[in-house]
């Protein structure tokens, strides 16, 4: 009776917080605004931020910052330093975006999310703080990040490694001045709100460095280094570029050819960057944390059951859903049959690109959409035409909810003998992951891989 009684509490806690934090998302995006206007209004969130982290005390000040920006790989390369420097013995604070199935996957202390009470005590005083500051426009954005910053202050963190939201020049979070700063990649995507040229792009990513720090830069093209490097001149920041340093060394040489180990080299420079400023970060720790270090929907492989294999990743631009593709042909070299495919995509990302890179991979295609509040998703109907428009000629089905889409894909997969691919948006993914992993087991285990209540019984 305890037990359950605790738990209550604890999900109603959660449920509070989790809803007056929605409750700050206001309609569809911005598509129609001019370039003017969506720049004078993320200005005005980022000046907002700041303010109410000033009415907070200033949380972002006590500890250092890795402030991990880029199209593609922020996330990962923020799990892998993350796990590099908790394997070290330090005590770090991670914040990731988005959040697949709940929020408090966004904040990370080690391998524990934040618990379901000291999530709604924080929200409920954040919320109480931007309120009073901005009683008509307390946006989302920026009271995630006084969320973050007021979480690893009370936590007494040795380090934070932050993800921006989206660009870096004008995100809510580019309110630090980061002990290293780090961007993974440039490419199309977020183009209305960034672009339209990768030149503009790099320019919003390039906002992140800052004096005294020390920048980490990916494989990026010739045009956007030039931004980089001339932002890291102006601030008269060293940059490192783990993409040249050579010879992969010894801790990432296992891990396949691919965006892992393109995400584990960005951490290594991140680790090069901090033992140059007296860092102790042992090769072991280096080695434990780039093999270990996951985020889900990554090219997530769902647990073993019953069917085919599925793997879910978000792939949401051009360049992911091309480094999805390669690990798709990785399966098909080794035997397996063309997957069935199930793809939902938002209605702001480049869907005929990302249906150009997988299709001509795909055993069959399930046209599908994610749910998302405050974004609109791309028609399931309208995917489907796009897949076709493609040349795909292959089995199609449209279907509009993605728990229906994953049972047909299943199906189909079975009856093949191969597997299944989910792909599109990081939002699918969470929508169909949680045939495995439940949103309330998530938040009381405070991990995204929780044990299945059936099986704690045993």
């Amino acid at each position: 009776m305890i037990a359950s009684t605790s738990r209550g509490a604890e999900l109603e806690a959660y449920d509070r917080a989790a809803a007056s934090l929605l409750s700050l998302i206001r309609g569809k995006t911005g598509e129609a605004r001019s370039a003017l206007d969506r720049r004078t209004r993320a200005e005005a969130r980022l000046a907002r931020a700041r303010a109410l982290l000033s009415a907070l005390g200033d949380p972002h000040l006590p500890y250092p910052v890795i402030h991990v920006t880029g199209t593609s790989g922020k996330g990962s390369t923020s799990a892998a330093v993350a796990a590099v420097l908790t394997e070290a013995g330090f005590r770090v604070g991670l914040r990731t975006s988005p959040y697949l199935q709940v929020p408090t996957e966004k904040l990370h202390i080690g391998a524990s999310l934040i618990d379901a009470a000291a999530f709604d005590e924080l929200a409920q005083r954040v919320l109480a703080a931007g309120s009073c500051l901005f009683p008509a426009n307390l946006g989302y954005a920026e009271v995630w990040v006084a969320l973050a910053c007021s979480w690893f202050a009370e936590q007494q963190v040795d380090l934070a490694v932050v993800e921006v939201g989206a660009g870096g020049r004008f995100d809510t979070t580019n309110v630090f001045q980061p002990l290293v700063s780090v961007i993974t990649s440039v490419g199309l995507d977020h183009v209305v709100s960034l672009g339209p040229s990768l030149a503009d792009i790099a320019w919003h990513k390039a906002g992140i460095i800052k004096r005294g720090g020390i920048a980490v830069v990916g494989d990026v093209p010739d045009d956007a280094w030039s931004v980089i490097a001339q932002q890291a001149r102006a601030e008269a920041v060293s940059v490192i570029r783990p993409a040249v340093m050579g010879e992969a060394p010894e801790s990432i040489a296992s891990l396949p050819d691919g965006f892992r180990r393109a995400n584990a080299q960005m951490a290594l420079g991140v680790v090069e960057a901090l033992r140059s400023r007296g860092y102790a970060i042992p090769d072991a720790a280096v080695a434990a944390g780039v093999s270990g270090a996951r985020l889900p929907g990554r090219f997530e492989r769902m647990p073993p059951a019953s069917g085919p294999n599925i793997w879910l990743d978000g792939a949401h631009n051009p360049d992911k859903a091309a480094a999805l593709a390669r690990e798709i042909s990785r399966l098909i070299e080794c035997g397996r049959k063309l997957p069935v495919v199930v793809l939902g995509v938002l209605a702001a990302k480049d869907a005929a690109a990302i249906v150009a890179r997988l299709s001509p991979l795909a055993g069959a295609v399930v046209a599908t959409q994610p749910t998302v509040l405050g974004k609109r998703a791309l028609p399931a109907a309208v995917l489907g035409a796009i897949v076709r428009a493609t040349g795909f000629a292959g089995p199609l089905l449209v279907e509009v909810n993605p728990g229906v889409a994953l049972a047909y894909a299943r199906e189909v997969a079975d009856a093949a003998g191969s597997a299944v691919v989910v792909a599109g948006s990081l939002y699918l993914a969470g929508d169909v992951r949680r045939a495995w992993y439940a949103d309330d087991d998530i938040v009381l285990q405070r991990t995204p891989w929780p044990t299945p209540r059936d099986l704690m019984r045993r």
